[in-house]
């Protein structure tokens, strides 16, 4: 099983197998927008309470050899049980600690970050600086023009100048040579272990926000430039638009969507942008993005490098394979952020597909699988296969799911082990249970053995709760209830 550990100052502070040092909470939410955090807590009577020193102190948690968490506290707390709590953010706060003078820069995209680098790491001591990593973000031309007239912080810069205008995701890695910061048009990183419903996902939670979509959009790109008296190129306030090559309008529309939900209207701004076709082009796949909103889907998880499996964890920046049939989850997604939660593992959560952004790509057709199968299962008939139990049939005034009691283990990993199932049957939220009878429930198996699973199932029949021990299971097993409403 992995071992998680905390350092202050290269000082440990937290092992679970020293009792002295015991700490309450340790509990960090990675976000592949903004900069990770960590609270940390500590009873009284921790030796080394006096060691953390807001924004001095370097905390650095590791699972295993593996560097999870490098950064600092930012504020510290006690309450009535004189229980300590800190506060900390990542190491990507550095940015936030130099100061990007007025400049103009013409050259490559990479080039401009490269520069933001060098003058924050000329500003900072030896453990806020960053070597240049990995770019995978790119510009059509190539080139890239931009000046700024006042001091911005550098993390600022790299937002306003990089990451608003080019998109892209900012991520630091922990190596023995200092740390790196990539800039990744998409994550790089492909997480081992997936989440499947019936294994490792404990709950889900689809959230749609229509009050983010849009029908039509106006476009424009980089500023006109036209040349003064004297002869030099100056460039003026009006900017490049689509009048050129859309038939004579600026603006662009999705008429389905016009029809659904009638004329909401956006602008966009492309800076670099320069022939009014790519701004159409670049335009069009926008107005994809924003006619579908923001769909985030939230899952609870029990992340299996916990449990002692040999596999590595899953953190936000990384793709991962989701399978939930019932739920009309069944792909590779991004997962935007992770709660971590190292004392207590089972409420660990991961979001995936977009996080209070603009739906990208990627997310617009998860979302539409999503939508045609919700279609589906909200159509007069619903199945809902998995653990959680299948229901057949909606009323017309009502719709109907089941909930899965699981008291006991849920992954079997040694003998004699063993699980109570309970299937709860609602009518919208309320619990309808105890008014059916016990014969509409008839609980199933699926081992891949279907002669074996077929006896399981004929004596599993006419009972609203189950025993499943370690024999049940055997190699690998999932478990559903057919309830009959």
């Amino acid at each position: 099983m992995s071992i998680f550990r905390i350092y202050v100052d290269g000082q440990l502070f937290y092992h679970p197998q020293l009792s002295q040092l015991a700490i309450t909470e340790a509990k960090m939410t990675e976000d592949a927008e903004n900069i990770d955090s960590l609270t940390l807590s500590a009873p009284f009577n921790h030796p080394y309470l006096d060691s953390i020193h807001p924004m001095a102190s370097t905390i650095v948690c590791k699972k295993d050899d593996n560097t999870v968490f490098e950064g600092r506290a930012l504020n510290d707390g006690s309450d009535f049980y004189n229980t300590h709590t800190w506060t900390c953010e990542s190491a990507l706060a550095y940015l936030k600690d130099s100061q990007q003078p007025p400049f103009s820069y013409k050259g490559t995209l990479e080039g401009l970050l490269e520069y933001f680098l060098s003058v924050h790491n000329k500003a900072v001591e030896e453990k806020k600086r960053f070597k240049l990593g990995n770019i995978t973000v790119t510009d059509n031309n190539d080139y890239i023009s931009y000046s700024n007239s006042e001091y911005s912080c550098t993390l600022d810069a790299i937002k306003s100048k990089l990451i608003n205008t080019h998109g892209g995701y900012l991520m630091v890695r922990y190596t023995d040579s200092g740390k790196i910061l990539d800039y990744l048009a998409e994550f790089n990183v492909h997480s081992i272990q997936t989440v499947e419903y019936g294994k490792n996902l404990m709950d889900v939670k689809i959230t749609r926000d229509h009050t983010e979509r849009i029908t039509a959009l106006i476009p424009l790109g980089a500023k006109k430039k036209t040349t003064d008296e004297e002869g030099n190129e100056v460039e003026s306030d009006e900017r490049i638009d689509i009048t050129s090559v859309n038939g004579g309008q600026n603006y662009i529309y999705d008429d389905a969507a016009v029809k659904e939900i009638g004329w909401i209207w956006t602008t966009e701004v492309w800076e670099n942008v320069t022939l009014p076709g790519n701004l159409l082009r670049k335009a069009n796949a926008r107005l994809a993005e924003l006619i579908a909103g923001i769909t985030s889907m939230e899952l609870t998880i029990v992340d299996e490098s916990d449990t002692g499996a040999d596999i590595g964890s899953i953190h936000a920046r990384q793709f991962v394979d989701c399978l939930s049939l019932p739920h009309g989850i069944d792909g590779r997604y991004a997962c935007m952020s992770k709660t971590v939660d190292y004392l207590n593992p089972s409420g660990n959560t991961i979001t995936i597909g977009a996080s209070g952004i603009k739906l990208t790509t990627i997310s617009a057709k998860q979302n539409e699988n999503l939508t045609a199968i919700e279609d589906e299962l909200l159509g007069q008939t619903a199945t809902i296969e998995g653990i959680s139990g299948k229901v057949d049939g909606i009323a017309a005034s009502k719709m109907y799911r089941t909930e899965l009691i699981v008291d006991g283990v849920s992954i079997f990993k040694d003998k004699d082990q063993n699980s109570r199932l309970s299937c709860k049957v609602y009518s919208w939220d309320k619990d309808i249970t105890a008014t059916l009878p016990d014969t509409a429930f008839v609980w199933h198996r699926k081992s891949g053995n279907e002669e074996s699973d077929a006896q399981w199932d004929s004596t599993h029949t006419g009972m609203k709760s189950i025993i499943v021990t370690t024999e049940d299971v055997q190699d690998n097993a999932s478990f559903y209830c057919e309830v009959s409403v």
